[in-house]
Order: C-alpha cells, then sequence, then structure tokens
C-alpha cells in the first residue's frame, strides 16, 4: 500500500466527521429560517386576535351605553330608582360588565341653572348632595344617575367631569360628533389605595330632541350616559376570550396613543417574561371611538424565539452533532482495523503459507473478513465473518461473494464498485447484505486488492462491519428534522420543502396545488379543563383521523400549536377541495368519548389554491392561514376558500421610530418607557 494510499485512508474519520457536522448545519441554518418565520406568523396571529378581542369587548360597553340612552329618550324624566331597575334588568342578569366601574347619566347645567339643580337632588333623597368640585364657572356637568351605587361609586355622585381636561376633550368630541367618544388616560375618582388602575371613560351624547337625525350643532344637549373602564381588569377579561394556546406566557401592553411611551402605558403584563422590557414585539392600531390605542404582544419565550431558535433545533443539533462524532468513531476503528489488517496479510503474502495468513489476520482479528480470489470466489474467511452472516466457513468455501446479495442494489451499483476497485484498488462503502437467516442488515465493506510482486491481483479482501444502528441513528436524525415528535406527521420545515417542489411541478406541468390549513377550536379550553397530557392526546386522536381522511400523495403537517395543514398536489377543482375540509370538519367534531364525553373539538378550514391565490410558497401559505382566520372569525362558518394573496408588511426595526401604514413595528421598549404615571 502506497504512502497517498495511507494517508487517504487515515483522514476518512475526519471526512465523516466534517459531512456529518456540515449537514447537521446546514439543516440547523434551514431550521432557523424557518423558526423566523414562524415567530412572526404566531406573534402576528396572536396580536390580531388580542386586538379583535379588546375590540369586542368595548363595543359591548358602547352597547349598553345605546340601552341607557335609549331608556332617557323614552322618559321626561328617569329617576335613581328607575335607573337601578334598568341596571339590574339589562346589565346584571345579561352579563355584568367585567373592567366596568359603574355606568350612569351625567347632566349639562348652565351655571344660572346649578342652584335650581342641587336642589331638585336633595329635596329627591339626598339632602347633602352638592355639584364638586366646588368654585365659579361658566357650565357643569354633575353625575345624577349612577350604577352599582356603592360605597366606591358614592364618592363620585355629583362629580363635575366636565371640570376636568381629558374627560372634558372626550365630553365635547361626543356632543359635537353625536357619537360615542373614548377619553384619554385618568385615574377615576372613585380609586382608593388598593389595587389602582388606570381608567378610561366612554361618552354618549343625549340631546333633548330625543335622538332625532338633526344636525349635532343645532341639537339642545341635556348630557351624557357615559361608562367608567377599569383597563386592568377590563383588557383581562378580554383576553380571557382570546382561544389561542400562544397567548399563555405572551406579553401584553397598551398604549394611549400612536407610540409606546411610558407616560401614555395603558395595560402591561411584561412580568410573565420576567425581565424588565420587551424585545422583539409586534405592535398594531387599535382605533376605537375617535381615539388609538397601541396594541403590543410578545411571544413567550416558552416558543419558537424571535431568531428562530427553539427546543427541537438543539435538540437536533444535540443529535446530530453526536451522530457525526459516533460515525467519525467508528470509521477510525475501522480505518484502523483495515491497516492493521493489510499488514498482517502482506506479511502473510510474503511468507506464501495460507496456514500463517489464517493465524496471523483472520483469526486474531474482531472484524469480519473474507478474502476471494480474482474470479469472485471465497478463499477463505474468519470467524468474525462467519458470526456476521451466519455461514458456516465450510458452506461459504467456493462460494461467490455474490451470496449475500440483499436485492437492494441494482446492477449499476455493483458495476460502479468493479470499476473502482479495478481502476485504484480500493473500494469503500455501505451495502445491504441478506445474512442466513434471511434478515437484511447494513454493512460498511472495504475492499482492498493484494497484488504479487509482478502487480497482478492474487486476492481481493473484504472487511465487514455491522453499522444498521448507526445507519438507524442518522435517519432518526433526518426524521427528526422533519417531523413532529407529538404526532409523527410532517413538520413544517417538509411542508415548505415539499410544498415548493410540488409548485416547481406545477409550474411545468399547468396543474393546480392546494393547502387546506386548519385551526381547532375549543381546544384551549381543553387545555386549561383537563391539562396538557389529555391535550395532547387529542392532538394525537385528530392527527389519526385526519391521517385517514387525505388522500394518498397528499402530506398532512402539523403547523405547530393545534394547526394542521394538508398539501394537495395535482389538486382538483375549488369544490373538490371543499370537500374534502368538510370531511376534516366532521371528524374533528367526532366525540372524544375515549378520554372524557366533555371534550369538544371542532374546526376552521381556510383553502388557497395555486395559481388562483398565490404563486410562491410564502403567498400560499399566508393566503389559507388569512382564509382559516376568516373562518375562524365567521360565526357558524367553518370553511373559507382565500380571496386571493395579502402582503405583510415589513415590521419596523426601533420602538420609538413612526409605525407603518399597517400599524405594525417590531421593536423593545425600555424599562421606563413600560412605567407610566396615572392622572385625573
Amino acid at each position: 500500500m502506497t504512502w497517498k494510499t495511507a494517508t487517504k485512508i487515515t483522514t476518512l474519520p475526519w471526512i465523516v466527521l466534517a459531512s456529518g457536522l456540515l449537514i447537521t448545519t446546514g439543516i440547523s441554518e434551514k431550521a432557523l429560517r424557518l423558526g423566523v418565520q414562524e415567530h412572526l406568523r404566531i406573534e402576528n396571529n396572536l396580536l390580531d386576535n388580542v386586538v379583535d378581542a379588546i375590540q369586542a369587548k368595548l363595543e359591548i360597553d358602547i352597547a349598553i351605553l345605546g340601552s341607557l340612552t335609549g331608556l332617557l329618550n323614552a322618559s321626561n324624566q328617569v329617576n335613581s330608582d328607575q335607573f337601578n331597575t334598568f341596571y339590574e334588568s339589562v346589565i346584571i342578569h345579561t352579563r355584568e360588565p367585567q373592567g366596568v366601574q359603574g355606568i350612569g347619566f351625567a347632566r349639562w347645567i348652565p351655571a344660572t341653572e346649578l342652584t335650581t339643580f342641587e336642589s331638585r337632588i336633595r329635596t329627591e333623597r339626598f339632602p347633602d348632595f352638592s355639584v364638586h368640585p366646588p368654585g365659579p364657572r361658566q357650565s357643569y356637568s354633575a353625575i345624577e344617575l349612577l350604577e352599582p351605587f356603592d360605597g366606591r361609586n358614592q364618592r363620585s355622585f355629583g362629580y363635575d367631569m366636565y371640570s376636568e381636561p381629558i374627560r372634558r376633550e372626550a365630553m365635547q368630541r361626543a356632543a359635537e360628533s353625536g357619537r360615542a367618544a373614548l377619553s384619554g388616560k385618568v385615574l377615576l375618582v372613585q380609586e382608593t389605595e388598593q389595587d389602582p388602575q388606570q381608567g378610561a371613560l366612554i361618552y354618549l351624547p343625549v340631546y333633548a330632541d330625543k335622538g332625532l337625525p338633526t344636525q349635532a350643532n343645532k341639537r339642545r344637549l341635556v348630557g351624557w350616559t357615559y361608562t367608567e373602564l377599569r383597563l386592568k381588569d377590563l383588557v383581562r377579561t378580554a383576553l380571557d376570550t382570546v382561544d389561542n394556546v400562544n397567548l399563555n406566557g405572551s406579553a401584553v401592553l397598551i398604549f394611549d396613543g400612536n407610540q409606546p411611551l411610558a407616560s401614555n402605558l395603558l395595560f402591561g403584563n411584561q412580568k410573565l417574561l420576567r425581565r424588565n422590557q420587551l424585545r422583539h414585539s409586534s405592535y398594531e392600531r387599535l382605533n376605537f371611538a375617535g381615539r388609538t390605542w397601541l396594541v403590543g404582544v410578545q411571544l413567550s419565550p416558552l416558543l419558537v424565539g424571535p431568531n428562530g431558535i427553539s427546543a427541537s433545533l438543539w435538540f437536533n443539533l444535540l443529535l446530530g452533532s453526536g451522530g457525526s462524532v459516533i460515525a467519525a468513531l467508528i470509521t477510525r476503528i475501522l480505518v484502523n482495523n483495515h491497516l492493521v489488517t493489510k499488514e498482517a496479510l502482506a506479511i502473510s503474502e510474503k511468507s506464501g503459507r495460507e496456514q500463517a495468513l489464517a493465524t496471523t489476520v483472520f483469526e486474531e482479528s474482531g472484524q469480519a473478513i473474507v478474502v476471494s480470489n480474482p474470479e469472485g470466489r471465497i478463499v477463505q474467511a474468519n470467524s468474525s465473518f462467519s458470526q456476521l452472516s451466519g455461514y458456516r466457513i465450510s458452506e461459504i468455501k467456493g462460494q461467490r461473494t455474490s451470496l449475500l446479495k440483499s436485492g437492494r442494489h441494482d446492477a449499476l451499483f455493483y458495476k460502479a464498485m468493479w470499476d473502482e476497485l479495478l481502476q485504484k484498488g480500493f473500494w469503500e462503502g455501505d451495502v445491504w447484505n441478506r445474512l442466513r437467516s434471511g434478515e437484511v442488515r447494513r454493512h460498511h465493506l472495504s475492499i482492498s486488492t493484494v497484488r504479487d510482486e509482478h502487480l497482478q491481483t492474487r486476492y481481493y479482501v473484504g472487511m465487514l462491519q455491522d453499522v444498521t444502528e448507526r445507519h438507524q441513528a442518522e435517519e432518526a436524525v433526518r426524521f427528526m428534522a422533519q417531523h413532529d415528535t407529538l404526532t409523527g406527521l410532517a413538520n413544517r420545515a417538509m411542508l415548505m420543502e415539499q410544498l415548493e417542489r410540488q409548485l416547481a411541478l406545477a409550474k411545468r406541468h399547468g396543474h393546480g396545488v392546494a393547502l387546506l390549513y386548519l385551526d381547532l377550536d375549543g381546544f384551549k379550553p381543553v387545555n386549561d379543563r383537563f391539562g396538557h397530557n389529555i391535550g395532547d392526546q387529542v392532538l394525537q386522536i385528530v392527527a389519526e383521523r385526519f391521517r385517514k381522511i387525505i388522500r394518498d400523495g397528499d402530506l398532512l403537517c402539523r403547523q405547530g400549536g393545534d394547526e394542521f395543514v394538508v398539501l394537495v398536489p395535482e389538486a382538483g377543482n375549488t369544490d373538490e377541495l371543499i370537500s374534502m375540509g368538510w370531511k376534516l370538519v366532521e371528524v374533528s367534531r367526532q366525540p372524544y368519548s375515549t378520554l372524557d364525553p366533555a371534550i369538544a373539538i371542532s374546526a376552521s378550514v381556510g383553502i388557497a389554491r395555486y395559481p388562483e391565490h398565490g404563486n410562491t410558497c410564502e403567498q400560499l401559505l399566508t393566503a389559507a392561514d388569512n382564509a382559516m382566520y376568516a373562518a375562524k372569525r365567521a360565526k357558524g362558518n367553518a370553511m373559507k376558500l382565500s380571496t386571493g394573496h395579502q402582503p405583510v408588511a415589513e415590521p419596523a426595526s426601533d420602538l420609538l421610530e413612526p409605525l407603518d401604514d399597517h400599524g405594525h413595528q417590531h421593536q423593545g421598549a425600555s424599562q421606563g418607557d413600560q412605567q407610566g404615571d396615572g392622572h385625573g
């Protein structure tokens, strides 16, 4: 064996190690890129859910004010007993509004009518009543009706809200527009030292013309119906309605105005993240009742991070690196054995004695060795080869080396092997061999040519090592990189790889490709009530049900959390896709009696099809995702077909930079920017 050949053989372990680490690095880099996209998708979806929940809560409060305004328009004079009856029948018996400190009516009082007004209230039931704060003003307002009329709310009875600048701005805006107006941040009069919260008020004007459609500037103002909001309680109540498992452990911030300034902070639960500031958060504007709130969220650190790092990525890195090191060590052992055997074989060849060959090499080596003549017939084999193959030595002498063929390699494989062996005198690689028992195992085989003094081939020496377990470990690494550990389904990395491949084929052959994006409705309550162990079992059952519905050739993927995606290559028309979607919805609704009869799950499905709804992987996935959320918001309709691709706005990079036209930015805030002082 030449020095050049020996050097090549001894570098093989390093080549194996470098190759394994390179593959692991490539897979991890791709997983990081997909993780960044996944973080943005989850964070923006959660932000939409939070904004929708807060807006829905505020709309309920305005609807209550509309009912109260209708009561005042229907009666010339509503006293406190009638108002209490209204409150109990309409508010308490329907649903007591969480986060609402009080609901009431504030009367508009010109300065000339102040004494008459105070006298009327004193003669009705409240002899000590007076408008406060005292002092001469051109006009006044006074809280005349208020529920619940408890000890804390009684402190604000008779309060002139019009005397305070922030409240006055909202009251003037409501009176001038004839519509509801939301105030800026205030400290409610009712607040005490116990659990003080930021507050805000919503005003709705009441006119003497009882709501007839006249111009607002010509109406005669009677006063305002209003609701007092304790913002911490209100936002927490709204968040309780968000059906998104990613909300657990995630932070939510709300600012009054367009920028996340400390002085404008209305609500913040960033302490969930155990740090003093939010980083990599997303923001969206909420325009409501003439005022803008800036709502921001940041995902829990247990979810995929903004740089794409997740627990599964670390696991794959560890598994891939460990597998590469093990493979390099095994190769090193094989190389050492090969060099030792080659040296021993050379010594035996010099002596020309076949017995010396057997005693010095074969029986002393723990590696399986088989020697064949140039015609490919077995001349000798050691006991390790007998143990590995299951054949006795007497059975294989004179047989061709092809007796171990498994049928898993074609003729081209063996032709390439012999061509390299004849040209270079050496071949190495993995082969599948069939043992005497019929079992097929994977062996690492190295074949060396032994020549005489005239450089003519005398023998071929083959050395075999069983590497089946190593191969299975490598396959497990590849499987883990592309499959979900809980359900065994394809993960997002595999989905994106297959979607890109199918889109390329569709563009070449002119057929359709479709995505069905599914999200489980009612899954969060299952986790909250029964625990994550039952939740995981529900996901496994749903995955098995979906797997039975899809066709051969379709790819079912668990996108993450309780979201699934079905990739349909060579997709049919939309009617066929909708039919498949309804089948998936129906199986999701079937009982989960093996776990608990009380579990009730459904699914919302969004459908997007190439080329109608997108030309790239990202466009098609976004279109299906948007359609799914449209179905989720449409009550009673679990199925939506995409209306087309809508590009996602780029997030801004700095917390204090102005937001884009879509109200999104991705930025961090200092600790000081998170802390604000209330004022009233």
